[in-house]
């Protein structure tokens, strides 16, 4: 019982803190509250269909502003569709048991057309209800359906416009700060080996660390495009401006991107070096690395003093360039972390 307890008091406290938690709550609610707005506001007319109102708002409640619109509009675009589809099939084929293979494989080939996105199907959906429940021929009937369905997308919509319109910019700045340490700590753990001695295998390893940092950027850049889309059309100015961060950016993700490309390059090239015996150690390179780690870390925390801080690794990176002619691999490595320096650089620019 006790661990129960724990447990619920543990959840009502992620609640009342911004969290995934708390988002589904509130998607939840409003869903809920629009279900019930569109009932009563379409009571008085909808007749046996009334459950087409609700239906349509909850479909309309999704995560972002501008998703529920649109969703709206491609619901009351299918919907008409697939009512116009049975009352032609309908009236064509009177016999419900040849109509329904008929509206089915229209309505799947009509629900192909681009402009109904990932809701085509619904035409399909759409016709053979309606032609098995034996109303295709009833056009008033019909246009009380495409009624209903626009009046509950319209209060769905509305309902999430209004009513703390979901805003994913905290998402963004997680996953992307996420992205930035794991970076940093790929650089670490290099620099550290690289100072007193590396071997092939910790190269291997530090190349298929390097490979997951490619995940780490795809669900950065997920999580950006995400908070840039639930930016759009919300009325939330004032919250989306204190949640906004530079590193909900997608020039920051794309920069991450490549500066991970280059860890994965110098992980490659010190396993070149190491490929015959143990390296000895690079201290200097290794300070190199550090540095670089160092850049990457104020980008998360002060992304403001991201300038100042790429002065060190820069100004390394060139001292070691001009003496690396004797180890080409060794010198291919200054080149990447100097690569890695000019791609951070444009962030601030």
């Amino acid at each position: 019982m006790s661990t129960l307890w724990s447990s619920a008091r543990e959840r009502l406290r992620a609640l009342r803190r911004p969290g995934r938690e708390r988002e589904v709550l509130v998607q939840a609610a409003k869903a809920a509250l629009a279900a019930l707005g569109a009932l009563l506001v379409t009571a008085p007319w909808a007749g046996t269909h009334a459950f087409l109102a609700p239906y349509a708002a909850v479909l309309s409640v999704t995560s972002t502003v501008r998703g529920s619109w649109k969703g709206a509009a491609r619901q009351a675009a299918t919907v008409s569709a697939g009512v116009v589809l049975a009352h032609l099939v309908g009236r064509l084929v009177p016999d419900v048991t040849l109509a329904v293979p008929v509206v089915v494989l229209l309505g799947l080939l009509v629900g192909r057309w681009r402009q109904f996105g990932p809701d085509g199907w619904w035409v399909a959906i759409t016709a053979l209800i309606v032609v098995v429940n034996g109303t295709a021929a009833n056009a008033l009937d019909l246009v009380g359906w495409v009624a209903l369905s626009i009046c509950g997308s319209l209060v769905g919509a509305g309902v999430n416009t209004l009513l703390l319109p979901p805003v994913h910019l905290r998402d963004a700045k997680h996953a992307v700060a996420t992205l930035v340490a794991e970076v940093a700590a790929q650089l670490r753990d290099m620099a550290h080996a690289v100072h007193d001695g590396w071997s092939a295998a910790d190269a291997r390893h530090w190349a298929h660390s390097a490979r997951g940092l490619r995940r780490a950027v795809r669900r950065a850049d997920d999580a950006v495009w995400y908070g840039r889309e639930s930016a759009r059309w919300n009325p939330r100015r004032r919250h989306i401006r204190r949640t906004d961060s530079p590193l909900a950016g997608p020039g920051v993700v794309d920069r991450l991107s490549r500066v991970s490309e280059r860890v994965l390059q110098v992980s490659v090239l010190l396993s070149n070096l190491a490929e015959r015996e143990d390296h000895p150690g690079d201290p200097e390179l290794a300070v190199l690395l550090e540095r670089l780690a160092d850049a990457v870390d104020v980008l998360a925390e002060r992304p403001d003093e991201l300038a100042a801080a790429l002065d060190a690794p820069g100004a390394e990176a060139r001292r070691l360039r001009e003496g690396a002619g004797e180890q080409a691999a060794r010198g291919a490595c200054v080149i990447a972390v100097s690569d890695a320096v000019a791609e951070l650089e444009a962030v601030t620019g």
